[in-house]
């Protein structure tokens, strides 16, 4: 491992596990920067999404949008919003929170719009009861009909490139006074996601070039992003650590999100199970399960709320 394993200094503290020859993934590496600059990116094209997969941890998924959610102010301080969108809103489960904070019961209760651009999740989300709107589009050129209240997104922002121009454009969707609120994964650093680097040398092209599609700034980044136009900036991370359940949990974990666009990159299925084996076996490794079957998996997220200046 000594001869694939380096260390580079984090965000915020400690030291974190790079790929030797490997840009971090999420980290934004030169190369990349230069294709953005020269208006060249890679998002993530595939908008298949399996809900079923995706809803094995539902419970763990949903907790950083309902911190999220009860950082927000309610009617009690003064926000009533009138119009909600939730941008990657998924099968609909973090709208209904939102529906339920907010309250959409009566007539006169708020428009609340959920934005996807997968048309698995959306059958989901339609199945709902709850009085919402459900709309199919890529995020990144996403345009509202009418100025919005609050702008909430949960754990899909990552997946839209360069996000020094996406939240200014976001930002101005959003009704003087009005909020944002937004959390984004803030984990590609961490061991999961390193190994996938590791586990795919032999496809390091096809691997680098997917993993390009999930990236995120440093917390200060966006901080200097929203301040031009945003008062009451409030920027967190908290790291969760995840009690999982059954064989390879990890991967289960991240098969069902980050290894989407490097399954669909790689060029076969030969080349996708020797991967995954390889994969699972490290991880085993760095994540063992317990005696009781269980498998601890920390997982850091950042949070930002703000309000734009009236």
């Amino acid at each position: 491992m000594s001869d694939l394993i380096d260390c580079a200094p984090s965000i915020g503290s400690g030291r974190n596990c790079l790929i030797k020859g490997l840009p971090p993934i999420g980290a934004a590496p030169q190369c990349f920067k230069h294709n953005v600059k020269h208006g060249k990116t890679f998002p993530m094209t595939d908008t298949h999404w399996d809900p079923a997969r995706y809803g094995l941890f539902g419970n763990e998924r949903l907790r950083p949008a309902i911190d999220l959610i009860s950082r927000l102010p309610k009617a009690a301080n003064g926000f009533s919003p009138r119009h909600i969108v939730d941008l990657g809103c998924g099968p609909g489960s973090v709208t209904a929170l939102l529906a339920d904070a907010f309250g959409t019961a009566t007539s006169d209760g708020p428009r609340i719009v959920g934005i996807d651009s997968s048309e698995e999740m959306l059958e989901t989300a339609r199945k709902r009861d709850e009085n919402i709107t459900w709309q199919k589009a890529d995020i990144a050129d996403w345009q509202p009909d009418e100025p919005v209240d609050l702008l909430f997104s949960n754990a899909a922002l990552h997946w839209v490139p360069d996000h020094s121009k996406l939240f200014p454009r976001l930002i101005d969707h959003v009704r003087p006074g009005g909020m944002i609120a937004i959390q984004v994964p803030n984990n590609f650093l961490a061991p999961s996601h390193q190994l996938i680097g590791e586990a795919g040398m032999d496809w390091r092209k096809e691997v680098a070039t997917a993993m390009h599609a999930a990236r995120i700034m440093r917390p200060g980044d966006y901080f200097d992003v929203l301040a031009p136009s945003c008062d009451d900036i409030d920027l967190w991370q908290t790291q969760y650590c995840h009690v999982l359940t059954g064989p390879d949990a990890v991967y289960n974990w991240t098969s069902s999100t980050i290894l989407r666009p490097v399954m669909a990159a790689l060029p076969d299925d030969d080349a996708r199970e020797k991967f995954t084996l390889k994969y699972k076996e490290r991880l085993n490794q760095v994540y063992p399960s317990r005696d009781d079957g269980r498998t601890l998996f920390p997982f850091n997220r950042l949070f930002m709320i703000a309000r734009k200046k009236s």
